[in-house]
């Protein structure tokens, strides 16, 4: 933990107007009272109501937006709650993806990985079509577009995964922070 808040970078502050550098500065003496209190967060399933409110900001996608669909929203939320974030990432999400249990292991799922990409994806379907056409005089090729496919994410399969072995309280706590109720304009 002390690592982590004494490498913070100058970033936005959330409404608990709770600054970086202040976290930064203090890591020696804040680092042993986080732990304490995120280590708590992850065991009681209980993400502190403060540390999900975000303020949600409008960036434009085009240069002249008419419409909002021109626009994108962004939320800010508390430094505390992205180091949360960063935390459960790195030590409960990444290692679950990367050795999942046989029935959800994917070898062609690029998104959410740490090794994961775009340009990973392209290679490997350019790669895949490219094997097929040295036997094949052609192949098919069907694309989908999920760019909203998050707005419709079911957020509560997060916690079946916890039948498969993973600690339920951490993916209990993940599902916490997935279904935030409070952002304000």
């Amino acid at each position: 933990m002390f690592r982590i808040l004494d490498s913070l970078h100058a970033t936005a502050t959330g409404l608990d107007q709770l600054p970086a550098w202040y976290l930064r500065l203090g890591a020696p003496v804040f680092y042993k009272p986080l732990t304490h209190l995120f280590n708590l967060s992850a065991t009681t399933s209980i993400v502190p109501r403060q540390w999900k409110s975000a303020s949600i900001l409008p960036i434009q996608k085009v240069a002249s937006p008419k419409a909002p669909a021109d626009f994108r929203p962004i939320s800010i939320t508390p430094v505390l709650t992205r180091i949360l974030e960063r935390v459960i990432v790195r030590q409960i999400l990444y290692p679950a993806i990367l050795t999942p249990p046989s029935p959800l292991a994917f070898s062609d799922q690029f998104a959410f990985r740490p090794t994961g990409s775009t340009t990973a994806a392209l290679i490997f379907m350019l790669h895949t079509i490219t094997q097929l056409l040295s036997t094949n005089q052609y192949v098919i090729v069907i694309t989908l577009d999920f760019s909203k496919a998050f707005d419709a994410v079911r957020h509560h399969t997060a916690r079946e995964v916890g039948k498969d072995g993973y600690p339920r309280q951490y993916l209990q706590s993940v599902g916490e922070l997935l279904l935030w109720p409070s952002a304000l304009h």
